[in-house]
C-alpha cells in the first residue's frame, strides 16, 4: 500500500511538472512580450549572410534581446519570417514579433539599416 501511494505521488508530482512546463514553453511561444518595458535599450546586431533562424535566436538571447530561443524559432516559422542578413538597431522593449518583422525586411527597403 505505501508504496502504490508514494508511486502514485511521484506521477503526481511528473504530471504537475510537465503541466508547468508546457503552460510555460506555450506562454512564451504565443504571448507577445519584451525583455523590458519601454524605452528599453536600442542594441546593434550584425546578422551574417547565411545565419541560421537557430544561430540568430542564440545571438539575440546573448544580447539580452529575447529570453527563449525557441520561442522565437517557433514564431519565425508560424508567422513565415526569415531572417536576412544585415545591420540592425533592436530594441529590448520590442516583442519577437516585432523583431521577426525587421530582420525580415531586407535593410536596404529599411533605409541601409537604421
Amino acid at each position: 500500500m505505501a508504496v502504490r501511494l508514494l508511486i502514485t505521488a511521484c506521477l503526481l508530482f511528473v504530471l504537475f511538472r510537465g503541466v508547468f512546463a508546457a503552460y510555460r514553453f506555450g506562454h512564451d511561444t504565443f504571448y507577445q512580450q519584451s525583455v523590458e518595458a519601454a524605452p528599453g535599450r536600442d542594441i546593434a546586431v550584425h546578422i551574417p549572410e547565411g545565419q541560421s533562424t537557430a544561430e540568430t535566436a542564440k545571438q539575440l538571447k546573448e544580447l539580452g534581446l529575447i529570453e527563449n530561443t525557441w520561442a522565437f524559432r517557433l514564431q519565425s516559422l508560424f508567422l513565415g519570417r526569415k531572417v536576412r542578413a544585415g545591420e540592425y538597431s533592436l530594441n529590448t522593449s520590442e516583442t519577437i514579433d516585432d523583431m521577426l518583422e525587421i530582420l525580415s525586411t531586407a535593410p536596404e527597403k529599411r533605409g541601409g539599416g537604421k
